[in-house]
């Protein structure tokens, strides 16, 4: 029988039986809807994660190094961590460790008051030294970030993130402008580019930098780093670079292991491949469950055609009767499960879309369409159907005609 005939016949015999045709799509729809909507929002939320992942630390080819053992190291705050790590040290990286570009010094406390006249804001302060924005790649829209010589005269001035210019000058351009930390006058010379949420949401631009020395001798009156940050000349030695840094602090330290030691040295990339394991791992378990609910479609295809086979043995028997042969009838019954599914495919496309536009639009995500999945996932939906319509088919073809046409 030509295949054209028999696709005619497939679309005849599923429209015969309308309510069937239905379930029996629906099964392969909301298989296939929660496929594409599962790896999309798997998707969506994966490229979110690296891109807040990516405003909170910048650039990839930087070492930052923070006092505690990675075991004790919570938050760097001049409040919270041990006086372990120094200008120094600090010193003694930029000069002994090879394939370095610059060095940062930073001094960071929490939860800090700032005010402009009838105005306050609670932040975070960042004393840093000049590279800090160069490092971070980071910039200002209006004003100047700090600089060495600001470094040097222990000036005090400060650049504001967004949040802070919003709260605190929301009518006034803040550059000149004068705000306190602890009833301290400092000059506001410059906002940063908004960065937006980190991980987690909490915001990356409720931030007030000021140079690392004013922080130490005028601010906080500490002589301690929360952080020093260094920033590689070939971002592919950094392996290399931080067996250099940590043999380099032991030594200065007198920490000989097993001895643990008290401070940490992290990398960006690292950091950034266990996120991408992470989200690895959730992908792949999105997307067990929605070929489980895929499966699950087909086993309703195949139970539902095996009911067809038997509510169908008299018109097989006919068929077999007016010369149909055993080919014929197993194709038959395949083209419809083939049919079937691929309009189920179809839908479930459409369904996953909607489906995952809605969560992307509930968590405030950007969609993220796998355009090349969803032909597969139809091309899927094509083969479950073939392969669990198979018994019915093969069931259909070897129907006694003589047994059918007395049933």
């Amino acid at each position: 029988m030509p295949w054209a005939r028999t696709l005619a016949l497939a679309l005849r015999t599923l429209r015969r039986n309308p309510l069937r045709s239905l379930f029996m799509l629906l099964g392969v729809a909301v298989g296939i809807a929660s496929l594409i909507a599962m790896a999309s929002v798997g998707e969506a939320t994966r490229q979110e994660t690296m891109r807040q992942f990516k405003r909170m630390v910048g650039t990839f080819d930087r070492i930052s190094i923070q006092p505690g053992s990675a075991r004790t190291r919570g938050m760097p705050s001049l409040t919270s961590v041990e006086p372990t790590l120094t200008f120094e040290d600090a010193d003694a990286i930029q000069r002994e460790v090879p394939n370095l570009r610059r060095v940062s010094r930073e001094q960071s406390a929490f939860d800090i008051d700032v005010q402009v006249r009838d105005r306050t804001a609670t932040t975070s302060v960042w004393a840093v030294s000049a590279e800090w924005m160069e490092i971070r790649g980071d910039d200002v829209t209006v004003g100047r970030g700090i600089s060495q010589e600001d470094v040097d005269t222990l000036a005090r001035v400060v650049v504001i993130g967004e949040d802070l210019r919003r709260d605190l000058f929301p009518d006034v351009d803040p550059v000149g402008q004068t705000l306190r930390i602890a009833e301290v006058p400092f000059q506001v010379i410059g906002v940063l580019v908004p960065r937006g949420a980190g991980p987690g949401g909490a915001s990356l631009d409720n931030l007030l930098l000021l140079p690392v020395s004013t922080g130490a001798k005028r601010l906080f009156s500490r002589d301690y780093l929360t952080t020093i940050t260094v920033q590689l000349a070939d971002p592919d030695r950094y392996e290399a670079a931080v067996a250099d840094i940590t043999t380099l602090l032991r030594e200065r330290h007198g920490i000989v292991p097993p001895v643990e030691d008290n401070f940490t040295v992290s990398n960006p990339r690292a950091a950034m491949e266990q996120v991408q394991a992470v989200d690895s791992t959730l992908s792949a378990v999105l997307a067990g469950i929605a070929i489980i609910a895929t499966l699950i479609g087909g086993v309703v295809i195949m139970s539902l055609m095996l009911i067809a086979v038997s509510e169908r043995r008299r018109e097989i028997g006919v068929r077999r009767a007016v010369g149909a042969t055993r080919g014929d009838i197993l194709r038959q019954f395949l083209v419809e499960a083939a049919v079937i599914s691929a309009l189920g495919g179809v839908a479930g496309v459409v369904l996953g879309v909607a489906g995952a536009a809605i969560a992307a639009f509930q968590q405030q995500l950007e969609p993220a369409f796998l355009w090349g999945a969803m032909a597969g996932a139809v091309g899927l939906a094509v083969l479950i159907g073939l392969v669990f319509g198979l018994q019915p088919a093969w069931r259909a073809a070897n129907v006694d005609p003589i047994q059918a046409l007395r049933s």
